[in-house]
């Protein structure tokens, strides 16, 4: 039965709408970049709804197999991107690396046909999410323009996050083995774990209780697991087994950039754009105040914060809210922020949670 679920689990993480590969042309600042990204859903069709998810510190399009089931279920198509020196992504410098997903992704939607996007993130994916919207956010729809922000990044300058304050007086050496850490943590984990920050969230718990799960805790994982990934739990572990295993098959370094970006640790870890939130909230709602003509061209932002996040504390959450009051932002944008119950850092990207499944209805303008 075992070998049965993991061949299935084989053939489902092969699917070659997973793991597709663009080239970006040479400019006269760079060779050839390959791009290494996946697609959840409806894999063809021009005018298929579609939602660009910039997920958090692992980066990888392996990921969108969460998100599949969902996806083929409302009619949506998810696209995921490999960030620099992640999955076959090739590597840039640190300092290139925001730069290079901002001209990354409008040359891939061209490629792919698609004109207007919904704009999700989780985690750090925050950062990358906001400065696209700051550079290019004509590829959003001008009807229904949409971004949602999960378990959104919050520098540990504006936490109470002791141990992320002392990861970021890592010397950078240390750094450069963070995907070795996080590949580590991962195995001692759940199987059915969802990497975004990593082993930085796990951190705190790496040796996790012995307690058995009980009884009314197992049916209602496997409740939800139905609900969202349309399968039993036991297909959803070797499904998630399989994924991870494809992950650490192929490059992770990006992943030791990704950690000095969050923690600013080094030269060269500017934010750009949202180097600063409520400053970046400031010049957006400058920016949606002129281009708004009705009601239906505003753009809508939806927070989505975990009940618990060890990321981030209780202070970084508020932080991030408070950059979004109404005085900040003006008549050109709306924002509106629900908290998961139950959910954490991690598991508030869970696609039975109703905050994810509005995400997909919105991006069909429902």
């Amino acid at each position: 039965m075992t070998e049965s679920l993991d061949v299935q689990a084989s053939e489902f993480t092969a699917q070659q709408k997973f793991s597709q590969e663009f080239t970006v042309p040479a400019t006269d600042k760079h060779g050839p970049w390959k791009v290494t990204y996946a697609i959840g859903g409806p894999e063809h069709g021009e005018d298929v709804p579609t939602i660009l998810f910039c997920c958090g510190m692992l980066a990888t399009r392996w990921m969108v197999g969460m998100y599949d089931w969902i996806a083929e279920k409302e009619g949506v198509r998810v696209l995921f991107i490999d960030r620099p020196g992640i999955g076959g992504s090739t590597y840039v410098p640190l300092v290139e690396r925001i730069p290079a997903f901002l001209e990354v992704v409008p040359l891939l939607l061209d490629h792919l046909k698609i004109k207007h996007i919904s704009l999700a993130s989780h985690s750090n994916g925050t950062i990358y999410a906001l400065n696209l919207l700051s550079r290019k956010p004509e590829i959003l729809s001008s009807t229904n323009p949409s971004l949602t922000l999960i378990s959104p990044w919050v520098h540990q300058s504006h936490t109470s996050v002791s141990f992320l304050k002392l990861a970021s007086m890592l010397p950078n050496s240390m750094l450069n083995q963070w995907d070795s850490l996080l590949q580590f943590v991962i195995r001692r984990a759940s199987p059915v774990f969802e990497a975004s920050s990593g082993a930085f969230s796990s951190l705190p718990s790496v040796f996790p209780s012995t307690n058995a799960t009980n009884k009314e805790k197992q049916e209602e994982e496997s409740r939800r697991c139905l609900q969202g990934f349309g399968v039993p739990l036991g297909v959803r572990e070797a499904n998630s087994k399989s994924t991870f295993k494809r992950i650490f098959a192929e490059d992770t370094k990006g992943v030791n950039d990704e950690a000095r970006l969050c923690l600013k640790s080094t030269e060269g870890t500017n934010w750009l754009a949202c180097e600063d939130y409520k400053e970046y909230v400031r010049e957006l709602g400058k920016e949606w105040q002129g281009r708004i003509t009705d009601a239906t061209s505003k753009l809508k932002v939806h927070i989505v914060l975990p009940e618990e996040d060890v990321m981030v504390g209780k202070k970084g959450m508020q932080y991030f809210e408070d950059c979004w009051n109404s005085e900040a932002f003006g008549p050109g944008i709306e924002v509106s922020c629900v908290r998961v119950k139950g959910a954490d850092h991690e598991s508030a990207i869970h696609p039975a949670n109703e905050a994810i499944v509005r995400m997909f209805e919105r991006a069909k303008g429902t």
